[in-house]
């Protein structure tokens, strides 16, 4: 069961590693991302901030969703870690049982020439990236910004309105 699709360009850091797997209890956090499962040294250090008991996977996003199907998984608890809403979005697509998708820090490692828009703080979304999260919204996923659970929530509706706000001013 996936209890949590994450969206955040630093994949697993202190927050996810504490405050998010505390919150949800997952039995395996899964990061599924292409450059974290070629990069040893990424690979490490997400390991290494991995609480005890949790086990974690990082594998390239079509072998995550391989995984994701696989029946042997089906009554795992497992948290998702994507760097990206548009990575969330193509889990969603290929694998049945995402219902929520939180973009967390999303926005935080900016690329060059790319326009940023805030949401929350410490959470900015491309014009591109809204498009994908209003895609799942539409399928009827649960879509929420939120640094870590204990802070404040922004729903999609709240979200959508931000964003329209800041892309047409």
């Amino acid at each position: 069961m996936i209890l949590l699709v994450r969206c955040d360009d630093r994949l697993v850091h202190g927050l996810v590693a504490v405050s998010w797997t505390s919150a949800l209890q997952p039995e395996t956090i899964l990061v599924a991302n292409d450059d974290a499962a070629e990069d040893e040294f990424k690979a490490m250090t997400m390991k290494m901030a991995k609480p005890a008991g949790v086990k974690m996977f990082i594998k390239h996003l079509d072998k995550a969703c391989n995984a994701l199907n696989n029946p042997v998984n089906d009554n795992k608890r497992l948290f998702v870690v994507v760097d990206s809403v548009k990575d969330a979005l193509y889990i969603h697509d290929h694998v049945k049982g995402v219902t929520k998708v939180n973009i967390g820090t999303a926005g935080v490692n900016k690329k060059p020439g790319v326009k940023y828009y805030p949401t929350l703080p410490q959470v900015y979304m491309t014009e591109e990236e809204f498009g994908y999260a209003k895609k799942l919204h539409e399928d009827g996923v649960e879509v929420f910004a939120q640094i870590n659970p204990t802070q404040d929530r922004m729903d999609y509706d709240e979200l959508a309105k931000t964003m329209t706000k800041n892309i047409n001013s």
